[in-house]
């Protein structure tokens, strides 16, 4: 073989221009062939060091599979193409494939330095002669008394010596012995068989004398004249730059870094990472990441950096470590050589986070607890007695989210006790069936009623677990417990009790919520109880429409385009009422900013804002139709405010004026059309409830007097006997008289009529009246 590589380059292409050597003896010689049949002549003649194919040719063109299997075994075959997806076995059998991008000239000395050390030869030493000559990093060879008997052209261009200058010079002139651990390299190791080819990181000296750092690597070799060493000398001062300037901008950057070898041993910690996970980024440099910190093993830590790793895809996720008390979000980068990890304490965030979840949990939690609340004002409006309102506020209750079970009980003041009368939810608690009143009690139940205000235990597990409702609400996996007295008017009637599965479950909206039903289900007894002792009459519905352009709800909802209906309404007092309200649409700020502003209202709560629906609360004083419907003896059933008017749903006694409804709301609005008027009717009531009524709501003075009044024929006409008459027999005054009996009357006529004394009634016009 010549002391050339011989390369023959088979191309279509008639002028081909490669990458020739520069000048005589530089070792590569490129010869284009046009033909596959004068590639086969050429082979079969003088023979070759390398066959070129250029990508235009195909395997199966022109025989070139033939004088490929001909001539494989004693010469390679490189195939170059622009094509990555084609597969060497698909282009000449078992040879070898070269890519290109898709502007770049073929690299002729790259591939004969390529085959040259990659192929067997006969004549090592002319592969290695091309190899040294074309490789990028110096190449030198010393004897056993390391002295350098030759360098290749890299030497001169890396250090500045001349062409051939080191040689017969010592390596200590190339390699000072202050320049590192030589011990290390094998010319000058005193067994250098264990450290053949590992590399060293030296400080080199070019021929001014400058420091120039390098990775040597040497190896030995046995030779007719003896023994011989030869190492390859890799300038890396560009790359240590280059990883000074990286660690320099590691350590700029506001996220913590470090890298991992792929054995996850750590490379590299800048300084924000050596603070956020408390590790000295010097010492921990070598160790495992797992037995730094042992409890990331098994963790989402260990799982995503191993799937990284295994994949060669990155990975982001958060995750809480316990050892260090904080929520990492972690971005990890794999590579051939390790693992790059960009993470940042997001601790503060995830704890707003987790505050701003838990607020949307209360907030729907408490939007669903006032839906179901509404639901029970409108169930309670039609129950028939006080077991229906009590079995119905337990079982609407547990259909919040909020609650598990619920239970209500009556209040036998004779026994100073509350009794269990219904329960609903968990079939498998069973509530106390008697409570005591009192404050000292630890059931809050007991101290609801005895206090007259909503009872809590925040954390059932932190009470004594003597008590039998404690350890059975336990085994329930309850937690909380909030009670909530029921009363009206001064009358006691039972308490509410309800349990949660979480502590502190009960929250101040949560309980402002539940303090409603105190009154809200006291009335509602009062009512059935008063229902059941009169005679019902049927009752009147109207429909009506109310238009008024200066009316600023009104106007409000139609700029908005906007529709607001009532749902529900609570009495706070006799004078302030909290409504239930459902706005239909998308309102804004501005909006609620305005309704706040009107006189009559004195707070509004938005408590669930959803995509199309919006549930708030007004606290309002005095509602002028509501109050109004009152003075008539009526209810409000239901209210619409939509396109700058509304529609008002409102039942009277059937003994009430509609004409005078009308009237009176005309006086508040432009105008007011009724649109329908339909009956009612309510079933009678037995007379024994009547008279039981009246002896509940009479006071013995009332009934006295009332009775004496029949008695002695005052009724009659003409009477029988005067005031001061039957006052004398009563041993009372004649005024006093009169005020029982009025008193009196007023009670009978109301329970009787269902309807409230409104004063003096207004004389209407015949043709008025309807």
């Amino acid at each position: 073989m010549s002391e050339e590589f011989r390369v023959l380059y088979l191309t279509s292409d008639p002028t081909p221009e490669p990458e020739l050597p520069d000048g005589p003896g530089s070792g590569l010689a490129v010869e284009t062939v046009g033909t596959v049949d004068e590639l086969d002549r050429r082979l079969a003649a003088d023979g070759a060091d390398c066959v070129v194919v250029c990508e235009d040719r195909d395997a199966g063109d022109d025989g070139l599979a033939e004088v490929h299997d001909t001539h494989a075994e004693t010469v390679p075959f490189v195939h170059v193409t622009t094509d990555p997806t084609l597969d060497a076995d698909a282009v000449v059998g078992d040879g070898v494939l070269h890519t290109l991008s898709d502007d770049q000239p073929v690299p002729f000395r790259e591939l004969a330095a390529y085959v040259s050390t990659s192929v067997e030869f006969t004549d090592a030493a002319n592969r290695f002669a091309v190899f040294a000559h074309h490789a990028q990093d110096g190449v030198v060879t010393t004897d056993a008394d390391g002295r350098v008997t030759e360098t290749n052209p890299a030497v001169a261009d890396i250090f500045g010596f001349e062409d051939g200058e080191l040689v017969g010079e010592h390596l200590s002139r190339l390699l000072p012995e202050d320049g590192g651990d030589r011990t290390l390299l094998p010319p000058f190791a005193d067994d250098d068989t264990a450290i053949q080819w590992q590399p060293v990181r030296f400080t080199a000296a070019d021929a001014d004398g400058d420091e120039v750092p390098v990775l040597v690597t040497f190896g030995r070799f046995e030779t007719a004249s003896g023994t011989h060493y030869t190492g390859v000398v890799r300038d890396v001062s560009q790359r240590e730059r280059l990883e000074t300037e990286l660690e320099s901008h590691l350590e700029r950057v506001t996220d913590a870094f470090f890298a991992l070898d792929t054995d996850f041993r750590f490379r590299y910690v800048n300084g924000r990472a050596a603070e956020l996970i408390d590790v000295d980024p010097d010492a921990v440099v070598g160790d495992l990441v797992w037995d730094r910190f042992p409890a990331a093993v098994g963790s989402r830590f260990q799982e995503q950096y191993e799937h990284a790793m295994e994949t060669q895809e990155s990975v982001s996720f958060e995750e809480y470590f316990p050892p260090l008390s904080t929520w990492f979000s972690v971005r990890a980068y794999p590579s051939e050589t390790g693992l790059s990890v960009y993470f940042r304490d997001v601790t503060e965030r995830k704890a707003r986070e987790q505050a701003l979840e838990r607020q949307r949990d209360e907030l729907e939690g408490l939007a669903q607890l006032n839906r179901v609340l509404q639901h029970v004002n409108e169930t309670l409006v039609t129950a028939a007695n006080r077991t229906v309102v009590e079995r119905t506020v337990s079982e609407q209750l547990v259909e919040s989210s909020l609650f598990a079970a619920a239970w209500l009980g009556r209040v036998d003041s004779r026994r100073d006790a509350v009794e269990l009368a219904t329960s609903a939810g968990h079939s498998e608690f069973e509530p106390e069936p008697t409570v005591a009143v009192t404050e000292a009690v630890t059931h809050p139940a007991g101290r609801a009623v005895a206090s007259q205000s909503v009872e809590l235990v925040d954390d059932l597990a932190a009470l004594d677990g003597g008590d039998p409702w404690v350890e059975a609400a336990r085994e329930q996996g309850f937690s909380s417990v909030a009670a909530v007295p029921v009363s009206y008017k001064g009358s006691q009637y039972g308490v509410v009790t309800v349990f949660a599965t979480k502590p502190g479950a009960f929250s101040e909206g949560v309980v402002e919520a539940l303090s409603q039903l105190q009154s809200v289900v006291g009335l509602a007894i009062n009512a059935t109880e008063r229902r059941a002792a009169l005679i019902a009459d049927g009752t009147i519905q109207v429909e009506l429409t109310l238009r008024d352009a200066s009316n600023p709800l009104f106007r409000a909802v139609a700029e908005h385009d906007l529709v607001v209906e009532l749902d529900g309404a609570t009495a706070v007092d006799d004078h302030t009422f909290v409504e239930y309200f459902t706005v239909t649409g998308e309102p804004e700020q501005a909006f609620f900013d305005t309704v706040r502003s009107f006189d009559r209202v004195e707070g509004l709560t938005v408590l669930n804002q959803g995509a199309e629906e919006t549930l708030v609360t007004l606290t309002v004083v005095d509602p002028p139709i509501s109050t109004l419907l009152a003075e008539h003896g009526g209810t409000v059933r239901e209210i619409v405010v939509e396109d700058g008017s509304a529609e008002l749903v409102a039942e009277l006694p059937k003994s009430g004026s509609v004409r005078s409804l009308v009237d009176s709301l005309e006086g508040m609005f432009e105008t007011v059309d009724l649109r329908a008027k339909r009956e009612r009717k309510r079933p009678e009531r037995r007379v024994s409830e009547f008279r039981s009524t009246l002896e509940e709501q009479l006071t013995a003075r009332q009934r006295e007097a009332l009775e004496a009044a029949l008695r002695d024929g005052y009724f009659e006409w003409p009477r029988e006997s005067d005031a001061e008459e039957i006052a004398a027999t009563l041993d009372i005054s004649s005024p006093t008289f009169h005020e029982h009996l009025r008193a009196a009357q007023q009670k009978l006529f109301t329970d009787l009529f269902d309807v409230s004394p409104t004063g003096p009634e207004r004389d209407v016009p015949a043709g008025e009246r309807s």
